[in-house]
This record gives structure tokens, sequence and C-alpha cells, in this order.
């Protein structure tokens, strides 16, 4: 990409500096994995079609600012992305944060399933020492009124400006921590929400933290890596009034190794008519882990009624306040690290990304 006038490589380094300040002006690395951001109208619906060079060429603004580096994983509707992709894409987030010449990263994807992906950086990547930013759009760029122009320059502008060293979703001039937010809405331009947690910053002419506990740089001299594998190996399911027990078994009989159950309010479940508790029992006794989570998106679960305590009692475990799409990242890595469920369940209590509480044990 140009740079304009005001800004020259030095000789000897090949760094872009400013002519009028002398400074370096950072290099940003831009993954792109498609979404709605990228995508044009076909005769089915919206598509991804475009590249980040293209959508990159329609921000003047950004020319200038910082050293783009463009690398395209893949250009899908994020609802097609699988925990398989998350294999091709972590990697190449780590390659990144292992490469000296690059200051953050910004990752392009698709609102639908980036709190899973920008989840699985933040449980699955260890040592990371530089701002790894997500965003995407509600509206395609080519729809008039599109949020693109807005969420990416605000991206660009934390990975930039900021020493935010943890994944962040970056949203309607909001950063919300990876491990702690949800997509509530579907139209509004507000997409995103922090579950029980504070924003970790405002984006306005200035950016202002909220969150006093976000991780910030530091001397970090080990290379980032990728810890543990990631598998299609846990189910996440939600109760409702006339489920048949006999889920369970169709899911374990399907080969996933963990389940994630959202249950009523603290985590509630039934335990009289089609009682789940015998089945559950059945699937602990067998060594598969099974996570009680809310399906409320503020709270979390707690064994205040006999209809959450009772299923801890037989082995579940409760989730406390990690969301559902975390719990069920946690659990794939967990299933990696422990071989017990006592082990399993030791390693899901473990904060990694903030994304349970320290003091709950």
């Amino acid at each position: 990409m140009e740079i304009s006038s005001l800004y020259d490589r030095d000789k000897e380094t090949g760094s872009i500096i400013s002519g009028n300040t002398g400074t370096k002006v950072k290099r940003i690395k831009l993954i792109g994995v498609g979404g709605t951001i990228v995508s044009r109208q076909s005769e089915n619906g919206f598509v991804p079609d475009m590249t980040p060079k293209e959508l990159i060429s329609m921000i003047p603004e950004l020319e200038g600012y910082c050293e783009i580096i463009f690398e395209e994983v893949m250009n899908t509707d994020s609802s097609n992305l699988q925990p398989e992709d998350w294999s091709f894409i972590l990697p190449v987030i780590v390659n990144a944060l292992n490469d000296k010449e690059v200051d953050g990263i910004v990752v392009i994807h698709g609102t639908d399933t980036m709190t899973f992906t920008a989840s699985a950086t933040a449980i699955f990547v260890r040592n990371i020492n530089k701002p790894i930013v997500f965003t995407g759009s509600q509206i395609p760029w080519e729809v008039f009124g599109s949020d693109a122009r807005r969420n990416i320059i605000d991206a660009f502008r934390i990975a930039t400006e900021t020493d935010i060293i943890e994944p962040v979703i970056v949203f309607n001039s909001r950063v919300y921590r990876a491990t702690r937010t949800v997509k509530l809405r579907e139209y509004d331009l507000s997409a995103f929400e922090s579950v029980d947690n504070f924003p970790v910053a405002e984006i306005s002419r200035t950016i202002d933290m909220v969150d006093p506990f976000v991780k910030l740089r530091s001397e970090q001299t080990e290379n980032a890596y990728v810890d543990g594998e990631i598998s299609a190996s846990v189910a996440l399911l939600r109760v409702f009034p006339g489920m048949d027990p006999m889920i369970f078994e169709h899911i374990v009989k399907g080969g996933y190794k963990g389940i994630i159950v959202e249950g009523y309010g603290a985590g509630n479940l039934p335990i009289k008519e089609r009682s789940l508790l015998d089945k559950i029992k059945s699937i602990v006794d067998r060594g598969i882990p099974v996570v009680i989570t809310t399906q409320c998106v503020f709270g979390r679960t707690e064994a205040l009624y006999e209809t959450n305590n009772i299923f801890v009692q037989k082995g579940a475990i409760n989730g406390k306040d990690m969301i559902s799409e975390t719990a069920l990242i946690k659990l794939i890595w967990a299933l990696g690290k422990g071989k017990t469920l006592g082990e399993i369940k030791e390693k899901m209590y473990t904060n990694l990304a903030g994304e349970i509480k320290e003091f709950i044990n």
C-alpha cells in the first residue's frame, strides 16, 4: 500500500518513519477471515467476496497512519467456521506475535462466530505480547450506512495506539474482552455486549481505558505458541421444557468427549418429569465431563437450588460465571490437559484470560 508523502522509509532498517516527527510508523498485520464486512450482494444473498486489500484501499484515512501487512487465511461467512478452521487461524496469529517487525494484529471476521474465534485465541495462545483486535461489521461495506469504516479505523487505533495484550473485540466504538463477550443483536450496530464485566475501553476522540485489570504490554521475551490441540470434541446443549433425556446418549454416541449444558437461571435442570439426573450421572460416571452454564445472559451458575446442587453432587461441573461460548472453548482445551474428571475440573477453574473470576474455587 502506498504511503503519503509525509512518510518515508529508513534507508537502513526499511521502517516507515514520519517526516514530521521522525518516529517509526507501526506495522500492523491484517488477517482476513471473511464475514459481512467483505461481503457483496449475490443472487443468493450477501457472500464474502472482497479481499482485505480491496477493503483497506477504500479507507484513505489509514494511508500513512500505519504500515499494513496483509494475510488472508480464508474468506468465508463466519457461520461456516468450524474448530478445524481455528487450527489454521491461530498459527497465523502466533506467527504475527513472534514477528518482531509486527507491532499489532487486526483480524477481520464475521460477527456470528467472532466470539468463538476470539475466545479460542485467548484460551489457546500463550505469551501474547501485542494487541490482537477482532472486528467486522453489521452492514456490508457496499451498503449505504455501513459500520465497516468506523469499526476498522477503531480496530487499527487499538492495535496501533494501545498496549493491550489480550484478544479483544472492537465494535461500535467499544473494546470488549474476548472471553466475556456475546453477540446480542443482529441488526443494531451495537452487536456485542460485555457480560458481567466492564468493556475494556471506549473509543471517541481519545481511547479511554475502563477496565483497570486489562493486560498491558510488558517486556515479554518468550515466543507465543498454541497450547494444546483444537478439536470438535465438545457439544453445547440448551435445556428446554420437554427435552428427552436420551438426547445425552445421542451426543455421546456422536463422539463428543464433553458437554456444556445451558441450564435455566442459576444453572438449574429438571429432576422430576423428564429428569436429566440419571443420564448426566451416567455420562459423568463414564468419565465424560458435563459443565453446567446458564441460559441467562447476565449471571452465573450456583448451587443455590436442589435442581443444580444435586447435579454437582453427582459429578457435574458448575460453569460459575463463564459464558457458554467461552466454556465450550475452555472445555476443549481442558480435555487435552487433564485425564481425570478432577484434573479437567481444575483446568476449567484455572483463569487463563479473564474468562472466570479468580476468587472462584
